[in-house]
């Protein structure tokens, strides 16, 4: 039975189930880039063949996960990438739900599955300025000061351009004939963009080629990870815009993630990138989009045993360089007024959350180019039972850059200095082993050598992180830059 669209009665949910050979077959299909649809037709989720409790999503297929998020290894990249070997696998559907909410596990012949959280995500869409951020609605800047503030030609004059580093860009996909000419730009030349369209990652249901996107918040990130690595090479990768089949009105979802990642990882371990940096302008608003309760095992939202942070772990582990923004949703206490986004429902404290808050990965708050905290960027500490010291950096947003609403719009809120800061990092992946230096040393060079705010005490603060970024310094540190 496939069913598009939630229904009643019943939950978003990503179980793990045993090995099975029609779980094994969409496995290898999904890795293959081929729609599991039809292998996934004759699963059936338990063995006495009941389905009325667990609605198959087929479009997601399954993803080995070797012995599951209870194994008290951890859970390696290969785990992901190996179907044939793999002890369980994750399958997404809809669970029915009674008054007590979703079970925690599905027991089976002895055995426990935990049954994990599969919220609604979404980009952190455009917010509207807040004094003095900006003092007006236009925008502080442009990505000339940003290069300026970044010390830019530094970076050029010792080789650090991105030059043979992937840059994915996850998001809601890229168009590449705006980064080529923007908005207003018909008579200036061509820049040269590259687009690694065969890597490109795309869910086989959906039409639109790598680099043709609909023009939005996926080409703005792109746009702004080239301003510090012009030479990198970007990987599309439009998760914000997987929906199931003939479902026009749902969100993307953590299902969703999972697919992308495990792409980016059987392409890394193929050796297809030199480096790879991966961007991560999306997230939670709010509380309200997990599905579970507080308590569960398998939330989302609060929660490091979800299986998307074993798959990020691993990716890291292996070198993969993940960069995420923090939240729009601070309490605009620095420029006496409110500054969240709309969606954030007037919620201001530990609005950084999930992914966003993982220790794998490196966390970007915001700053204009006069370096000034934005009123609207997230202060820590995280959501309770993650890594409460997030922003790890702030990076600058609310300049005039791609130009994807309006010739005099700005780029902004996090999704901005996200891509920002990894154009940053992939600028020193140019010349930085990431097996000599992984990405967790990175990531603390980067922090050790930020650029502190004008009255900021030493250390982390909540709401400035560590400070800006500041790639010249961390070349420096890491001897690329004399």
């Amino acid at each position: 039975m496939i069913v598009s669209t939630l229904p009643p009665g019943y939950v978003r949910a990503l179980l793990e189930r045993p090995a099975d050979k029609a779980l094994i077959d969409a496995a290898n299909d999904v890795l293959s880039g081929n729609d599991p649809t039809s292998s996934m037709r004759s699963y059936r989720a338990f063995d006495d063949g009941t389905t009325a409790d667990f609605v198959i999503d087929p479009t997601f297929g399954a993803t080995p996960i070797g012995a599951g998020a209870l194994s008290v290894e951890r859970v390696s990249l290969e785990s992901f990438l190996q179907p044939n070997n793999s002890e369980r696998f994750l399958v997404s559907g809809f669970l029915r739900v009674t008054g007590d909410g979703p079970p925690e596990y599905i027991e089976e012949k002895g055995e426990r599955y935990p049954v994990h959280s599969n919220p609604i995500i979404g980009g952190l869409q455009h917010v509207q300025p807040c004094l003095p951020t900006c003092g007006s609605s236009q925008p502080v800047g442009d990505a000339g000061h940003v290069r300026h503030k970044l010390k830019f030609d530094t970076l050029q004059d010792n080789g650090l351009d991105g030059s043979g580093v992937a840059l994915a860009i996850v998001d809601s996909g890229i168009y590449k004939p705006r980064l080529e000419r923007l908005l207003g730009g018909a008579l200036q030349s061509k820049r040269q963009i590259y687009l690694d369209v065969a890597n490109s990652w795309r869910p086989p249901q959906l039409v639109t080629q790598p680099g043709q996107h609909r023009v939005g918040h996926g080409t703005m990130c792109a746009y702004d990870a080239l301003i510090m690595a012009p030479k990198a090479t970007l990987i599309d990768v439009p998760m914000l815009i997987t929906r199931p089949v003939a479902d026009h009105r749902s969100k993307s979802m953590a299902a969703a993630a999972i697919l992308a990642y495990v792409d980016l990882g059987l392409k890394w371990m193929s050796n297809r990138f030199d480096a790879l940096v991966v961007s991560n302008s999306w997230g939670l608003f709010h509380p309200c989009l997990e599905d579970y309760p507080p308590g569960h095992p398998f939330r989302f939202i609060d929660n490091r045993n979800h299986i998307f942070h074993h798959l990020v772990a691993a990716l890291a582990a292996e070198g993969v360089d993940i960069i995420f923004c923090g939240n729009n949703c601070g309490s605009g206490s620095n420029c006496a007024g409110h500054c969240a986004s709309g969606t954030c429902l007037s919620k201001t404290d530990r609005t950084i959350t999930a992914a966003n808050s993982y220790e794998d990965v490196l966390t970007i708050g915001g700053c204009d180019t006069h370096d000034r905290l934005v009123g609207y960027s997230s202060c820590g500490p995280s959501i309770q039972n993650m890594v409460q010291e997030k922003p790890d950096l702030l990076a600058y947003t609310h300049f005039l850059g791609s130009k994807t609403l309006e010739t005099f719009v700005p780029d902004t809120g996090v999704s901005t200095a996200c891509p920002v800061a990894a154009g940053c990092v992939a600028a020193l992946r140019t010349k930085v082993n990431s097996q000599a230096v992984p990405p967790a040393t990175l990531f603390e060079r980067l922090r050790n050598t930020a650029t502190k705010l004008a009255g900021q005490p030493p250390g982390w603060d909540a709401c400035f992180g560590h400070g800006i970024i500041n790639p010249v310094a961390a070349g420096r540190a890491l001897g690329v830059i004399p």
